[in-house]
């Protein structure tokens, strides 16, 4: 049920940027969170089944980050690099389950 609700809050987000734009072109703040909050939702509805899959600790620890890095933009040049290495190691060394 949520991910039916993320796609039609998507639609409308992006129908009301639509609206906005084609009838009041001088709202540009506007159109501009409607326009970033709705592909913000449909890359969301995209990815839900595999959000679901994450174990908890990333869930809880993703706002954290995410407040880190709005704070501080700089350190995304360390985040990235850091996320693509932890990618490749757990490719590269597989946990063993059991």
């Amino acid at each position: 049920m949520q991910r039916r609700i993320l796609g039609v809050a998507a639609i409308l987000f992006l129908l009301g940027a639509a609206v906005l734009w084609w009838r009041w072109p001088g709202m540009e703040v506007q159109l501009a969170f409607l326009s970033r909050m709705g592909a913000v939702l449909v890359a969301a509805w995209l990815a839900y089944d595999d959000v679901q899959r994450l174990p908890g600790w990333v869930l809880l620890l993703l706002p954290v980050v995410l407040i880190v890095v709005v704070r501080w933009p700089r350190l995304m040049l360390l985040l990235i690099p850091a996320l693509v290495l932890w990618a490749i190691l757990q490719r590269v060394f597989p946990r063993r389950q059991g």
